[in-house]
């Protein structure tokens, strides 16, 4: 009976620690403590802007635009709902800026330039945000997330930024440098059940650096590589050194010029297809005894040519006073024509190239 009675009482025991052991395993988490999360966007400016000449106060140079995101956990029901408020410490405000918006126009660093902000679905605007933020200082609310009764409660705000950048005044070349433009933070208000809660979310909208570039002038793209066709002609109108035939015109054209530029100059550069003799371009095709002449023509005319002579490391192609710029334009007028050099040329085809650019002042 001892022996049973012992047994008894183990077996006693071992449901006790089964029950403890169960008990244990049926003790309701800890809630996670709320938390909002969120990371930096930079706005998607092009890295080099041209400064135009002759635009307007007001117009705009560029654009770029960002998404940003903001995740919330942890959140409960008893308390009030994590608020994502923009703003606190916004960067250095454009005098032009408009504080009841819509959007904000900061401050570049850049004379002449100002960026404006813009969001949706809620606006953004840099009026004093009374209730909304650490210090209550300017900014403006994103948007909130609320929570659930077991204080498990997610959620997500997401704000689209849009950014232009104006022109305000006169602008130099320089260098936008990158601005934390708007931080950003979460908060819950004090209430009943909590004591409120404020944190930066190590976020912000990013305005990134810019090089400012003064406009320039540009070959059209006809331009940029032009095929001159010369006439076939007989070899008896070449038949003596120095003797010219078959003249085709050509052209060079030039646009987006700044206003300050009032002339053009063509230069030709020196290279294999030049004979440093005669200034002539060497035929690279089977017709002997020939050589090609190139010769300016202001005007677009034959009348008053004058022969270009490409010997030397950079030959000017025209005075800079005869061709002149129009409306950010030029045409600059040239020919080309065959020339007969060491004596009567033979019969053959003629192929040659030359390398030029533009200078202005």
């Amino acid at each position: 009976m001892h022996r049973f009675h012992n047994a008894s009482r183990c077996a006693r025991l071992f449901v006790w620690l089964l029950l403890a052991i169960a008990a244990i395993g049926w003790a309701p988490l800890a809630a996670a403590a709320p938390k909002c999360t969120s990371s930096s966007a930079t706005l998607t400016f092009p890295s080099s802007v041209t400064i135009p000449s002759s635009t307007a106060v007001g117009s705009t140079l560029a654009t770029g635009t960002a998404t940003m995101s903001f995740t919330c956990t942890g959140l409960s029901s008893s308390n009030n709902p994590a608020t994502i408020q923009a703003g606190q410490y916004l960067a250095t405000l454009d005098p032009t800026n408009n504080t009841a918006g819509p959007g904000i126009t900061f401050a570049t660093g850049v004379s002449g330039l100002a960026v404006l902000v813009t969001a949706t679905p809620v606006q953004a605007t840099s009026a004093a945000c009374l209730a909304c933020g650490p210090t209550s200082t300017a900014g403006y609310v994103l948007g909130s997330v609320s929570g659930n009764s077991s204080g498990t409660g997610t959620g997500t705000v997401t704000a689209n930024y849009s950014a232009t950048l104006i022109k305000t005044g006169p602008i130099a070349p320089g260098t936008i440098s990158s601005i934390n433009l708007i931080p950003f933070w979460w908060y819950i208000p004090a209430g009943p059940g909590n004591t409120g809660t404020s944190a930066s979310l190590g976020a912000n909208l990013i305005l990134p650096a810019i090089n400012l570039t003064a406009p320039s002038c540009s070959l059209t793209t006809s331009s940029q590589n032009i095929a001159v066709t010369l006439p076939g002609v007989a070899t008896a109108s070449l038949s003596t050194a120095g003797q010219v035939n078959g003249r085709a015109a050509f052209s060079i054209a030039v646009t987006g010029c700044p206003t300050s530029v009032s002339t053009i100059t063509t230069y030709f550069y020196a290279g294999a297809t030049i004979d440093t003799t005669s200034g002539n371009l060497i035929n690279k095709g089977t017709a002997t005894n020939v050589e090609v002449q190139l010769l300016n023509g202001a005007g677009g005319s034959a009348a008053a040519l004058s022969v270009i002579n490409l010997a030397g490391a950079q030959a000017s192609a025209q005075n800079s006073s005869q061709y002149s710029v129009s409306g950010g334009a030029a045409t600059l007028n040239y020919f080309a024509q065959y020339i007969a050099s060491g004596g009567a040329a033979g019969a053959g085809t003629v192929s040659t190239s030359v390398t030029f650019t533009i200078a202005y002042p």
